[in-house]
């Protein structure tokens, strides 16, 4: 058997309605080995077309899907503990056990600052817009509280031992477009504008840049003057890095090199805390691929560096492109851009609107195929049945190519 990740996301919600044995027989039907299963998930309207007990389900906003630490009972920012059971032990005990007498690897999944449920409750711990409106999905990576909440959970989770991947993602500034509830964008933004508007100057970024010596205010100025110079639509020569890094006379560069440091960061210390806690590989779900301004250096406008990280042992690119030639494009940049020593898991969207049909699947694995150690598929909840069998038939016709390190 390859060792290889071969992924299905999934939800706790499938488990429990469908049970466990429907859901990793799943995993088996599309030819994988890993189930991706989430321990701590945002809000979202999400429909079920196999679900036997529900086809609309709202996640509790912000939940835990485990028993949290002592920690938990006096924490500021504490998240609900879910009430789709009351035994979370027992559900992960008999998951893993199930799991491990089929040969199945579990991953742990999780969006660590996506929550608009803690966003909602504490709106001080959110990023802060130049305009100072607080977007409540999006917790700042800069803010102690914050940053304390995520590693707790991080270290509750990988001390489960029952994971052998902790799957971080959104550890990360969101972009200004997240489909957040009815979000509604009615007027022309080009990408160096979209990437300005999601900018953050809550006080905690606000104070690491000012202890770093930048001009903060000049830098929030320049900001919203240069996004609101072109909300009536005027046309106009958009910037690429050089040309942003070059605005309020040069502060914008330094407040940049500064705003990475609290996700880079925060990155570099969950790595550490999952490793203190057991065997756990760390890996990082990256939506790099799908950011227009492409990488700065060796940066993103998430505000990742990936040479501040530390030393992650995957990074799982997401991959939404459908035409083969942007998707090969974009591939090529992201390889160049983490070197050709980093263990890459792509990760593909097998619903719509990205895939429609089984060759639009398999054109999509092919092409992530060459440089991958392991590729995984978005999401078991939302597909319809005969789509693991479109998985099946694109990972068989087109593996992974490079061997996955240990």
């Amino acid at each position: 058997m390859t060792t290889q990740p071969l992924g299905l996301y999934a939800y706790p919600w499938d488990v429990l309605d469908e049970g466990i044995p429907a859901v990793l027989d799943a995993v088996g039907r599309a030819g994988l080995n890993t189930l991706y299963i989430t321990t701590w998930y945002h809000s979202g309207m999400f429909f079920l077309p196999h679900n036997p007990r529900r086809r609309i389900h709202f996640p509790e906003p912000g939940a835990l899907y485990y028993p949290p630490g002592d920690w938990h009972a006096d924490h500021a920012l504490r998240p609900p503990v879910s009430r789709l059971t009351d035994d979370w032990a027992s559900f992960w005990a008999e998951l893993a056990r199930s799991a491990a007498e089929r040969g199945i690897s579990l991953t742990a999944w999780m969006p660590v600052l996506h929550n608009t449920g803690v966003g909602s409750a504490h709106p001080d711990m959110v990023v802060e817009n130049p305009w100072g409106d607080r977007i409540t999905h999006t917790l700042c990576p800069s803010n102690p509280a914050v940053r304390d909440l995520a590693l707790k959970v991080i270290g509750d989770v990988a001390g489960m031992g029952i994971f052998d991947r902790i799957l971080l993602e959104s550890i990360e500034y969101l972009p200004l477009r997240h489909d957040h509830h009815h979000e509604v964008i009615g007027v022309p933004l080009d990408p160096d504008i979209e990437f300005l508007a999601s900018l953050c100057f809550c006080p905690a970024c606000q104070a690491r840049a000012e202890a770093d010596g930048v001009d903060v205010a000049a830098v929030r100025t320049w900001v919203r003057e240069t996004v609101d110079a072109t909300l009536d639509g005027t046309p106009r020569q958009a910037m690429d890095w050089a040309g942003i890094e070059a605005g309020a006379g040069g502060q914008m560069a330094a407040y940049l090199r500064c705003r990475e440091t609290g996700p880079s960061t925060l990155l570099a210390e969950a790595a550490h805390t999952i490793r203190s806690a057991g065997a756990a590989r760390v890996a990082c779900l990256d939506f790099g691929p799908l950011y227009p301004l492409g990488p700065n250096g060796r940066r993103w406008q998430n505000g990742i560096d990936l040479d501040r990280i530390g030393q992650v042992d995957e990074l799982h690119p997401t991959f939404y492109q459908t035409d083969p030639q942007v998707l090969a494009a974009r591939i090529a940049t992201y390889r160049a851009t983490v070197g050709p020593d980093m263990t890459l898991v792509p990760a593909l969207r097998a619903v719509l609107p990205q895939t429609p049909d089984a060759a639009s699947l398999a054109a999509q694995t092919a092409a992530v195929s060459a440089g991958a150690s392991g590729v995984s598929y978005y999401n078991y909840s939302f597909m319809t049945l005969p789509t693991l069998d479109w998985i099946r038939a694109a990972v068989t016709a087109h593996p992974p190519q490079k061997e996955a390190t240990t």
